[in-house]
């Protein structure tokens, strides 16, 4: 478990099967917070967000990114986003 804020960027990612976007989380989640799925406090380019790092039959962790956050932020799939993350204690 780690209280610290993690920052980076990313791109936002279509789901090829649905009108869905995700991130590619840039590190190891269960090195860092000793856990497969983590829920996150997240700042996506300062929009407020209450999420999960999963894995979803992917190669890496993934955070879903739901349309209205896209639409407030005015982002779509291909555009980069700043993420400030910190694991949300229940």
């Amino acid at each position: 478990m780690t209280s610290q804020k993690i920052k980076f960027q990313a791109k936002l990612l279509k789901n090829p099967d649905m009108d869905a976007s995700y991130i590619e989380i840039p590190f190891d989640v269960e090195a860092l917070f000793g856990k497969k799925r983590v829920l996150v406090d997240v700042l996506i380019d300062g929009f407020s967000y209450h999420g999960q790092l999963v894995r979803m039959k992917t190669e890496c962790h993934i955070l879903g990114v739901r349309r209205e956050i896209r639409k407030s932020i005015n982002k779509t799939y291909g555009d980069t986003v700043n993420i400030e993350l910190k694991e949300r204690i229940k």
